[in-house]
This record gives C-alpha cells, structure tokens and sequence, in this order.
C-alpha cells in the first residue's frame, strides 16, 4: 500500500466524482449539449493528474483550464480531449497553443487580431473561442440592446476572416444563475436572450460555429438551455452546491476530504491560555489536543474560534487562533484520544459532519474558496473505492 506523511492530508474518493459525474450528466440533454469539465486550480484543488483521465475514462471529451500551463499540464496527462483555456494567454504563445491543440478564449476583436498576427509568423492556426459579455462585466465584446448584439456579429465576422485563428465558437458567462432571488432571475434570463440574439446574428453573416456555449455549473442545473452546446461544469463536479442556499436538483457528494493525526494531547487548568495573543482562556480544567494543520495548509486563521473537527466521531471546538501549522481543539470529554488519533476537518467521521460550505460560511467566502486553498503541503490521497490509488505529494 503507497504511504504517506500522516500530519495531514485530503482523501479524494473517485466514486464519488463518478457519481456526481453520473448525476449531472442525468441533467443535460446530450443530443444537444456536452458536458464539459472545468479542471482549473489543480482541479479545484483535487489533483488534475488523477482527475483528468478518470473523467476521460467516465467518457469527458472536453475540458477548461485557467490559463496555458494547466493547459499543457492536462495534455502531458495523456488527454486526447480538446481543453479550452479560459484565462488569458499573451499572444506570443500562439505556436505552443497551436502546437499543443488547445483552444484560447478571445477576449476582444484586438486580441483576436494579435493572437492572429503572431500565428501567421509561426505558421500555425489557433482556434478561438470569443467572448461575448452579456452582463458578468469581465472579458469579452459588451453587448446590453440589438444594436451592440448586432455589431458585436460584426466583430465576430471579422475575426472569422482572419488568418491565423479558426473561430471555433463563442461563449458567455453568467453573473447570478445559483440565485433565486427574481430580479437575479431575470439577468440571467436577459444574459441568455442576449448571447443567442448575438449567435443568431454571427450565423446570418455566414459564419459557421461548432460551439455557442453560455451554460455554468448554476446554469446547467436551474437555467438549461439546449441551445448551449457545452455545459461547463465545475463546483458541482466536485460536490459543492454553487450557492449554499440552494436546493439542489440532484444527489451530490463531496469529493474531497480533510483530515489530519493528533499530535499532541495535554490537561490544562482553570485560567490557562491557548494560543497567541491568549484570546481563549479556560475557565475549567480541560483536554486539549495540538492538530498539525494551520493557515500555511489552507486552513484558515479566521476559522479561530468558531470551527470544529471531528475526533472519534464527536465535534471538538477549536480552541485559541489557529497558527501557521498548528491548531488547538478542546476533546474534554471525548475517550480514547491520543497522539495519532484521526481528525476530521472536513467530512464525515460517524454521525458528524462538517462541510466546505460549513466552513466557509463562518468567514464570509465560498466552498470553492475552501477547496481551491488547500495548499500543496497537503498530499493527496486518492481512493478508488476503498483502496488508496495514488498518493500525491508536492513537496
């Protein structure tokens, strides 16, 4: 069995990403629209190495990354799937995207136009997809009334012509589809009227494109369009609602779990402090258990105070600030814990759990930003079933 460093460590359960895999697939219309993967951040912070071929093993043709290292990371992969960077790539790349089969997102006609120019010396073509802004305020061509759809066509015709680049298709992205809140609604409904409206306009120039593409993880569930020839989804994907207030249309599972050994267990008097700046004071005699996992590991400082772990399958508080690699829990009253025992700081230990979503919650961000900050100190434990596959360790 593959060993690793037991501090800490996240556990990523393949079954659970088939399931999820399994589920959103179960929500699109297939004869119209594919499912794409987003397996940007190192695959939401799960492992992009392991991810990318067991979901081209589920049957995944198609996914996006950030910017063109991931990019080129997803190939060395081995994937023969076509991957669409999201991010901004300079122009000067334009051999290694061609070289390597990836598909750049065109943020503007002058980019399209530059990214062009520098394929031409290099005697590639480079296919592009463009962005339209419907409304998110980000990147792409801004369209808001009939006329800036119109010219926004426009604008696409001309970079149909263009020597060095293959316009692929065009995309959008949505500022408020896991709302449901009527006005956020009805964006969502005019981001959509608009990017179509825009196709519609772009097709009767002549120009042909394979994908038109506007559907999120959020848009996917509660906005689907058939129209959309790629859903894009990328929190569910790993078991995360896009918002926590939302009631999902399907059965998701977290894929990943968060888990560290004790390190250390002591007894502390009535009036005894824990941590810096002696914020937490004891006002009875408790146990008190050091875990080796801090903010350097990506678990945050602003979860002093407020977070549990699970020990033995019962809830702790975490006691004191949490420091760089280390933080303290009160296990008064919790047996048999003893340097080595298993913590769980996110997932499911007997009747307990605790969440991404869970966590976030009490310092004002978002799951994705839990996940996506675990930080490569953390191996990767990667399980098939019940049996560890790969270890991945960055350090």
């Amino acid at each position: 069995m593959k060993t690793f460093l037991k501090r800490a460590w996240t556990e990523i359960h393949l079954d659970r990403l088939k399931d999820n895999f399994t589920e959103l697939k179960k929500l699109t219309d297939e004869t119209h629209t594919q499912v794409a993967c987003v397996v940007k951040a190192n695959a939401y912070g799960h492992d992009d190495e392991n991810i990318v071929p067991f979901l081209e093993g589920l049957g995944a043709k198609f996914f996006l990354v950030s910017n063109i290292k991931e990019a080129e990371k997803v190939r060395r992969c081995g994937s023969g799937s076509e991957i669409l960077i999201l991010g901004h790539t300079p122009a000067e790349y334009a051999a290694e995207l061609a070289e390597n089969d990836i598909i750049q997102a065109a943020v503007s006609e002058e980019y399209a136009r530059e990214l062009s120019e520098e394929a031409v010396k290099c005697g590639v073509k480079v296919k592009i997809h463009l962005a339209i802004d419907t409304g998110m305020g980000r990147i792409g061509i801004c369209v808001y009334d009939d006329d800036s759809c119109r010219r926004a066509a426009e604008q696409a015709e001309r970079v149909s012509r263009l020597e060095g680049v293959i316009l692929d298709g065009v995309f959008t992205h949505y500022a408020s589809a896991d709302s449901y809140a009527e006005d956020d609604e009805k964006y969502t409904e005019m981001q959509t009227e608009l990017f179509f409206k825009t196709c519609g306009y772009i097709k009767e120039k002549g120009v042909k494109l394979r994908h038109t593409h506007c559907l999120n993880s959020a848009g996917g569930a509660f906005h689907y369009d058939s129209r959309s020839t790629l859903v894009r989804y990328g929190i569910m994907l790993y078991g995360l609602k896009p918002d926590v207030s939302l009631d999902m249309p399907c059965e998701l599972k977290p894929v990943m779990d968060l888990k560290a050994a004790v390190s250390y267990v002591k007894q502390l008097k009535a009036g005894s402090y824990v941590s810096y700046g002696r914020i937490f004071r004891a006002d009875h005699d408790i146990t008190a258990a050091t875990i080796p996992i801090g903010y350097a590991d990506g678990y945050a400082r602003n979860l002093s105070g407020k977070a549990h772990v699970i020990i033995n399958g019962r809830k702790a508080p975490i006691i004191g600030r949490v420091c760089m690699d280390q933080l303290m829990a009160d296990v008064t009253g919790i047996p048999d814990v003893k340097e080595g025992t298993t913590v769980t700081l996110i997932g499911t230990d007997g009747n307990e759990t605790i969440t991404a979503d869970d966590l976030a919650g009490m310092y004002g961000t978002i799951g994705y930003e839990v996940i996506c900050g675990i930080s490569k100190r953390i191996p990767r434990v990667i399980y098939k079933g019940d049996e560890i596959s790969d270890v991945v360790e960055y350090y």
